[in-house]
Order: C-alpha cells, then structure tokens, then sequence
C-alpha cells in the first residue's frame, strides 16, 4: 500500500473519518443527547463528509485540477473512465472508454446518450440521426441532431436547431461549433468560454478537454 498514494490516502481519509465519528459520539452522548438523537446526528455527518465531496466535484466545481484528480483515482469506474480519456488520451481510448460503457450499463438514457456521443466521436452523422430520436429531451433531440447536420456541412439548419435549446452551456458549446465551421474563430473562442461558464463539475471538465483538443463538437455527460 506504500507504494500507492491513493490507496495510503484513502485509508487515511476512513481511519479520521472513524476517529471523528467515535468523537463525536462521544461528546453528543457527554453533553446528555438521547442516543436515537446521536445516531441520527452522526449518520447525517457521516454522510454529508462521505457523499459531499464526490458531489461538489461531479456537478458543481469548476476546478480541473479536482476534478481530475478525482477522475483519475476513480478510473475502474467505466463512466469517469470515459472523461479522463477525454482530457488525456487518444480518440481510440476514447471510443474503447464508450464502448465498455454501452457493454456495462444497459439503462435506457444511458445507453442513448452514450451511443449518441459514441457517434460524435466516430463523426458517423447517419448514425447520430437515428439516435437523436431516442435521447431523452428536447435540448438532446436538437443537440445532436445538430452534430449530425454539422457533420453533413449544414450550418443553416444547425443554427436553427441552435436557437431551440433552452441549456445554457449546450447552446454555446453548439454556437462555438457552427462558428467553427463558418472559420470565425473568434467568435468560436467566445462560445467555448460562454460554454464553460456555464457548465459545471464533469461536464465542465469534459467541455474544456474537447476545447482543447480544438476539432471536435463536444459530447454531453448523462
């Protein structure tokens, strides 16, 4: 175990996370708490610590060095699999990463996003537009839908898709995409930016790697 940091870490992290339970049993019982009180004191800690700090980094922080550390302990889980390859790895990691979770979660929305992204990266548009159908909201109906015309070379009708999703940052994130095609990489940077203040946690992170990988219409996270 010495010779894993994330394994000492980890361990550490249980071993202060059992001694401050003990403690705070302790005290709550000292201070004459009935013990049904301690109990649910306790497990409300001790949920808050263990459960809060995957969410905050998962769906709010915006900051990539966390996020990515997070990414890369958690690796044997086939969905952050997929966003570390992304910030890290060839496109063929990436696509390897996608296919094992079509091959692992057999849930309706999650295979549809997935497929759906698994197409982006193999810019197959026939394709995406059999999926787009089956995706689980209007904001990704139009999303991908507007990926596949992108990749027939249909700005117009990307455009208009555009102006139909109600998603912030899937709105820029397309902006930047259509004005990429139109060369205007100005304008292109601007929607990038506008995309990532807007998203947050993985998707954040998954946002910003495709940004700078600078070819590619960027995928969502189910």
């Amino acid at each position: 175990m010495k010779d894993n940091p994330f394994a000492v870490r980890g361990f550490a992290k249980w071993l202060a996370l059992f001694a401050g339970g003990v403690l705070l049993t302790v005290a709550l019982l000292f201070a004459n708490i009935p013990f049904w009180a301690v109990f649910a004191i306790v497990l409300t800690v001790w949920i808050v610590v263990t459960m809060g700090w995957p969410l905050y980094v998962l769906y709010v922080t915006k900051d990539r060095r966390k996020i990515d550390a997070f990414l890369t302990k958690n690796r044997s889980n086939p969905l952050f699999a997929y966003a570390y390859a992304v910030g890290h790895e060839a496109d063929e990691a990436v696509i390897g990463a996608l296919e094992t979770i079509l091959q692992t979660y057999k849930q309706k929305k999650v295979q549809s996003v997935y497929a759906a992204n698994l197409a982006v990266w193999q810019q197959d548009a026939e394709a995406l537009h059999r999926l787009a159908v089956h995706l689980p909201t209007a904001d990704y109906v139009n999303y991908y839908t507007a990926a596949a015309v992108l990749l027939e070379g249909d700005t117009e009708r990307a455009e208009t898709l555009q102006k139909s999703i109600r998603k912030p940052w899937m709105a820029h994130a397309l902006a930047a995409s259509i004005a990429k095609e139109h060369g205007d990489q100005t304008a292109c940077r601007r929607e990038q930016e506008l995309a990532a203040a807007h998203a947050r946690g993985i998707q954040h992170y998954v946002l910003t790697s495709i940004f700078q990988r600078d070819d590619r219409f960027s995928p969502t996270i189910q």
